[in-house]
Formats: structure tokens, C-alpha cells, sequence
């Protein structure tokens, strides 16, 4: 009996898996079934049959458990002279990982089913061999790891969660990974790579790695968006829409409090799942128009304002947006890497010339002073609308997808920007830059809660403010025009319900004016 379960320690990987992290921490890994096809998957590494793969998974889901600890332990157990480079976001995860797989390789349990030993001496939490060889070295992937080499190389959440809105970082680990990692394997043509993570951003590690191309892709949302199959070493695995990953993990009302809390769901528990399965768009789907066709409509201003200036600043974008009840036409594109002030007087540039009615931006980098500078210039000339993304970058645009494959998102002939904003969404999210992406989803979700205004009238008027409320009361809608409005001068309405509002009191005081 005994020799039967050590063979089947020695052969199936997540018997391996189960027996290493019940005796590490008192982990009972469950029998559900991705575990079996993540676990068939990493089995094929070891193997050599995958050479370069990336595991995209939700946190808590023992990923870095299965596919750095046990993993690490396994193929030290049937290959004990194999150099294995360990590395992570930081150092101190580094170390956690390493210290796990060095007390799988020191426990008795192990010591009887694989001839794999620690050498003395050199049994360091971070850095240690084997008695054949082999060795174990794990460190931040900012570490500086020259004159290391290895013939596995496993990177386990190269990202930070907090570097989610963090452009800067996300490249400072991709750049780290380029001119850094990829030379440290020892043979390239035999050598393997693992990118085991948590999806953060549309920017992360994996994004770029995949964009490249030649990866696996194992990718395992929170909750299924459609009906699925899988291949495992077991069998064949359905995962049916809206089952979760592990099936006693959530009800419905933590998954929608999770959807609710938690702004990067998408992608930090969803793994950009949708993004992946998105139809391609083509420059082809974006229709012309002429400018002056569309002279009647309403105008917005749609402002991604970048972090910093300088040549590694991220890109600031103003797009100026008409639209009607069924298409949208972008009119202009700004997109520059310039200072707060550049970016201020070029907002109020467009807004005047194109007589803008709101100016929407996004309240993150710049956008906070930006916002409170225009409120203060501007004043009640035009509304402005500070914006807190929900979602990722990726969710945002496919809210959107249809409008596009519909040629309902218009740009305007023979437009300087149409080159730059047709080549940034078509890689989307593979891109260097999204800026512009950004922008346009900002335009759009505004577009699609508010709903578009009706033309305005004869610009031959004046235009006078005037108020609107709704109420809960069913008394329908009042107004009130400036106590100075002469005959024959034109009113541009600021409407706004309010279900405290008394049907015999006093008109609600309007936060804007909305002016030509």
C-alpha cells in the first residue's frame, strides 16, 4: 500500500501537490476541476513539452502554491541537477517562496520518494543547491541577478495589485524582464520560461509577453463568461457560464459586492477574459465624415490628462466629440507629452473653438488640478465633469464594441489624427500607449448615461441659462429663466431629478451653467 502512494507521489503532479502543501501549511487543496487542468498544464512544462507559458489566474487560487512551490519541489525531484531561477515583485515574496520549496526538499515524506538533497552548506533560504547540482535562487525581479543563470526560469507576480494605475512601474518590470531575464536561461533552445499571475492591467507583463506571441495561455477567470471546454490529463473538463473557478468559493451576493468594491475586477479576477475573446477591430470599421455636416450637433471635450512631462511622461489626450442620438464623430485629437500648463490652455483652446457644453476628465494623474483650474477659469461657460473609471481599460472599451463594429464611431475626413487613433485601438490592448482608448470610452459611457442633447437652436440668439428639475411627484417639469432674460433670447436648459424635490418648493440650485 505504501509503495502504491509513493509511486503515485512520484508520478501524478497534483497528488505531488496535495501531499506537499497538506504537510507545508495544512493546505486541503479541493478536488475541483481547473485544479486538474492547471495541474496537467504545468505537468507538460515540467516535461519540456512547453518551453514558454503564462498562467493567468485569480488571487487565492493557489497558483503560486501549484506553479512555483510544488512545481519547483517536482522537477527537482526527477531532475535534482536543474538550476531554477525564482523571481517575484519583491524580495520578501521571493523569500517566501523560496522557504516553501526548500522545507517540501527537507521534509522526510519527500526524502522518501525522490534521492534529491540539499548540500551542506549551501542551504540558504534564497540561494541553495542540491548534492547533483542543482540549485534554487530566488530573488525581486528588480534584483540585479548577473552572472545567474538557470535552466528554468519561473516569474510569479512580476506586479504589485497596487501597480495597477501605475504606468511607469508596469514598464520598469517588463523593461527588467526584457534586457535582464530572458538572457539569464542557460541554454535558450532547451530552457523554459513560467509567468505565473494575476492579471493587473492591459500594460502588465503578461500583455506584452503574449502581444509578442510564442506563449501558452492558460487563462482561468473568477467566474466563466461563457461555456468552456478544457483538455486535462483526467479528462475532458466543461465549464459551463457563470460557474466559479472553485464551486463553494462565492454566492451571488459576495460576487456582486466583489464586482461593486473592487474598480479593476476585470481584469484582476476576470483575467482580461473577455479581452481575449474580443473580435478584432480594423481600421476599416471606422467610417468618414464631413466636419460640416454635423455643424448642429453638441460638443464634448474628453480629457486623459498624462502624469508628468518629459520624454518618458505618459501622453495627455484631449478628443473633442459631437454626437447624436445614434452615431459619434470625433472632430479633433489632441495627444502630446506636455506639461500641466500646456494642457490647460490647449483645454480651453478647443472648448472655445469648438464651443464645447462639458469638458469630461479623467480624475486620476493631472486631472484632479485640471479639473478644479477649468471649474475656477471656466466658470458657468461650461460643465465640468471630474470622471472615476470603473472597470478595466479593457471593459470599458468592449461596453463599446458593438458602436464601432456598427460604424457608429465616426472620424472626421482627412484628419491628422486619424492614422495615430485608428493604430493605437486596433492593438489595443497589446499597444505601447492607450491614452486615446481611454478618452474615447470616457466620451462614450458619459454619452451613453446621459443620452445626447437635443441641437441647439439658431445661434443668431442669445443664450440665457436656464434651470430644469424633475421630481419623484409626478408633477412633471418646471423652469425659471434669468431674472434679466429679454424677449426672443435663447435658454440652454441644466437638467438634474431629484426625488427629494417638494413639488411647491423652491427650484433646486443648479451646480452649472451650461453656456455657449
Amino acid at each position: 500500500m505504501k509503495n502504491d502512494i509513493d509511486s503515485l507521489l512520484r508520478n501524478d503532479f497534483l497528488s505531488f501537490a496535495r501531499k506537499a502543501l497538506r504537510e507545508l501549511d495544512g493546505t486541503v487543496v479541493s478536488d475541483d476541476h481547473y485544479l486538474d487542468f492547471l495541474a496537467s498544464k504545468l505537468t507538460a512544462f515540467s516535461d519540456g513539452e512547453i518551453k514558454r507559458l503564462i498562467v493567468n489566474a485569480p488571487p487565492r487560487h493557489l497558483k503560486s502554491q501549484l506553479g512555483t512551490v510544488c512545481l519547483t519541489a517536482w522537477i527537482l525531484g526527477h531532475h535534482p541537477n536543474k538550476k531554477i531561477v525564482v523571481l517575484a515583485c519583491s524580495a520578501r515574496l521571493a523569500e517566501k517562496l523560496a522557504r516553501a520549496i526548500r522545507a517540501i526538499l527537507q521534509a522526510k515524506w519527500y526524502r522518501n520518494i525522490f534521492p534529491t538533497r540539499i548540500k551542506k552548506g549551501h542551504g540558504e533560504a534564497t540561494n541553495f543547491a542540491t548534492v547533483d547540482g542543482g540549485e534554487v535562487f530566488a530573488a525581486s525581479i528588480h534584483a540585479n541577478i548577473t552572472g545567474r543563470g538557470g535552466d528554468i526560469i519561473i516569474v510569479d507576480d512580476p506586479h504589485d495589485t497596487d501597480d495597477a494605475g501605475k504606468p511607469h512601474r508596469l514598464a520598469k518590470a517588463i523593461k527588467r524582464f526584457n534586457k535582464n531575464v530572458k538572457s539569464r536561461l542557460n541554454n535558450h533552445r532547451t530552457g523554459r520560461f513560467l509567468v505565473i499571475a494575476h492579471r493587473v492591467s492591459e500594460a502588465d507583463l503578461s500583455a506584452h509577453l503574449l502581444a509578442r506571441g510564442g506563449w501558452q495561455h492558460v487563462v482561468l477567470p473568477f467566474l466563466a463568461t461563457r461555456d468552456e471546454t478544457y483538455k486535462t490529463d483526467g479528462g475532458i473538463w466543461r465549464r459551463r457560464k457563470g460557474e466559479l473557478l472553485r464551486a463553494d468559493d462565492a454566492d451571488d451576493e459576495h460576487i456582486a459586492e466583489l464586482k461593486q468594491t473592487e474598480p479593476n475586477f476585470d481584469m484582476l479576477y476576470q483575467q482580461d477574459c473577455d479581452g481575449q475573446a474580443r473580435l478584432p477591430i480594423t481600421a476599416e470599421l471606422f467610417p468618414i465624415f464631413a466636419p460640416d455636416t454635423i455643424a448642429h450637433l453638441p460638443r464634448v471635450l474628453s480629457i486623459d490628462p498624462g502624469a508628468t512631462d518629459g520624454d518618458d511622461a505618459s501622453f495627455s489626450v484631449i478628443q473633442v466629440w459631437a454626437f447624436d442620438a445614434k452615431n459619434y464623430y470625433l472632430l479633433d485629437d489632441y495627444r502630446a507629452q506636455c506639461e500641466f500648463e500646456d494642457l490647460k490652455r490647449k483645454a480651453r483652446h478647443l472648448r472655445k473653438l469648438h464651443r464645447a457644453y462639458a469638458i469630461l476628465i479623467e480624475n486620476t494623474a493631472n486631472g484632479p488640478g485640471l479639473i478644479s483650474q477649468l471649474k475656477r477659469k471656466l466658470k458657468a461657460r461650461c460643465l465640468i465633469v471630474p470622471i472615476t473609471p470603473r472597470g478595466s481599460k479593457t471593459a470599458r472599451l468592449n461596453r463599446h464594441i458593438d458602436k464601432i463594429r456598427q460604424g457608429r464611431v465616426q472620424l472626421a475626413a482627412d484628419a491628422a489624427y486619424w492614422v495615430e487613433f485608428t493604430d493605437e485601438i486596433v492593438v489595443f490592448p497589446y499597444g505601447k500607449h492607450n491614452d486615446q482608448v481611454d478618452a474615447f470610452t470616457q466620451m462614450a459611457d458619459f454619452v451613453d448615461q446621459h443620452g445626447a442633447l437635443a441641437p441647439p437652436q439658431s445661434m443668431t440668439t442669445t443664450d440665457i441659462p436656464i434651470v430644469a428639475s424633475g421630481n419623484s411627484q409626478g408633477s412633471g417639469w418646471g423652469h425659471r429663466s434669468l431674472p434679466n432674460a429679454k424677449p426672443g433670447e435663447r435658454g440652454i436648459c441644466v437638467a438634474r431629478g431629484n426625488s427629494h424635490y417638494a413639488p411647491n418648493g423652491p427650484f433646486i440650485q443648479a451646480k452649472a451653467w451650461v453656456v455657449k
